[in-house]
């Protein structure tokens, strides 16, 4: 049995350069990713250093550059649980959560021109190597992935957030 994996495709009016400067420079990301997000010189093999709190620092928390060919890709590895998220999910006991933090997925950008040009571009993330389906890392992953990207769209398309006045 294969192991389970997040996919979603999303169209955005824009361009693959735009949209690759938005998924690796800093500035864009801390817009659409509310403050968190990643950070890194995006060459293969350099760390990707995480923001967990708008008003912290980037901490290194093992993540790494798998692929990075502007335009068309970006992949890295992902962190593990982090001690914010066993608050955030319900682990029943200690064992569980000493499982959970071994887990290493990893995620992937695949851009690429739309099948009508009318569409712009697609953008289709896939985020696996989780240890199963009952992953706590890709119960978060799936719903946040969303969000993110749909807010990534906003942005590069102009659009306003819900935050913002009319």
């Amino acid at each position: 049995m294969s192991k389970p994996e997040f996919v979603y495709a999303i169209y955005i009016q824009t361009t693959a350069e735009q949209l690759y400067q938005a998924l690796t420079d800093a500035e864009f990301i801390k817009i659409y990713m509310g403050g968190y997000g990643p950070d890194s010189t995006w060459e293969a093999g350099a760390p990707v250093r995480w923001k967990m709190d708008p008003d912290g620092e980037f901490e290194e928390v093992g993540q790494r550059v798998l692929e990075a060919e502007p335009g068309k890709r970006l992949s890295y590895t992902w962190h593990t649980l982090q001690p914010m998220h066993r608050q955030m999910f319900d682990f029943a006991s200690d064992e569980e959560w000493e499982q959970a933090v071994r887990e290493r997925s990893k995620v992937a950008f695949d851009i690429e021109p739309a099948e009508s040009p009318e569409m712009g571009i697609k953008l289709t993330i896939t985020h696996d190597g989780f240890d199963s389906p009952d992953s706590k890392m890709l119960e978060g992953v799936s719903g946040g992935w969303i969000v993110i990207l749909s807010s990534l769209k906003t942005l590069l398309e102009g659009g306003k957030f819900l935050d913002e006045p009319a």
